[in-house]
């Protein structure tokens, strides 16, 4: 029998055929130690049915996705990602997620500045990465293929990821 211990669903695979409920349900019935619930998911079911349901079924929570999407055109824009992203990492922590997974963000729209995109990545990471302190939670940042740079993450290498990792420090690392 393989050794499954570090095996986790990442329930956006099974979206389109499970709710979020019922892919908790399949997922232990199967022996599956772990999941990956997207925000989108918990928001349905609701936060303190998930956590309920994730405990009664003794299963644990490798990370929750997502996080980030932090560059924007305006200083309003920004603000409204970051107070998105506290809500990502109290989530997180409620769940007793392992981590809080970050899909960074793309371009702001009509916008051009790929060094500025980053910067202001760079920069919510770090804004994050001050409130998970605390609570001990994991922010993993998970580079996309370049392909994504226009609409989902101008982070596009594990360099560019661990350059930034390196500039915040703290708990940051890669997904």
């Amino acid at each position: 029998m393989p050794d499954i211990s570090q095996l986790s669903i990442n329930l956006a695979t099974v979206r389109e055929r499970y709710k979020l409920s019922e892919a908790l349900d399949a997922v232990a019935r199967h022996g599956v130690p772990a999941v990956s619930p997207w925000r989108d998911q918990i928001a349905q079911a609701g936060l303190k049915n998930t956590r309920q349901q994730i405990r009664d079924l003794g299963l644990k929570v490798s990370g929750v996705c997502r996080g980030g999407m932090f560059p924007a055109a305006d200083k309003a824009g920004i603000e409204a990602n970051l107070q998105d992203n506290a809500r990502a990492l109290e989530e997180a922590i409620e769940l007793e997620a392992a981590c809080l997974v970050l899909v960074v963000g793309g371009m702001p729209e009509g916008s051009r500045d790929l060094k500025g995109a980053r910067k202001q990545v760079k920069e919510g990471i770090a804004w994050l990465e001050e409130r998970a302190r605390s609570s001990g939670m994991k922010i993993a940042i998970e580079p996309l293929h370049p392909m994504y740079c226009a609409d989902r993450s101008v982070v596009s290498t594990m360099a560019q990821a661990l350059d930034i990792c390196d500039a915040v420090g703290g708990n940051v690392g890669l997904a």
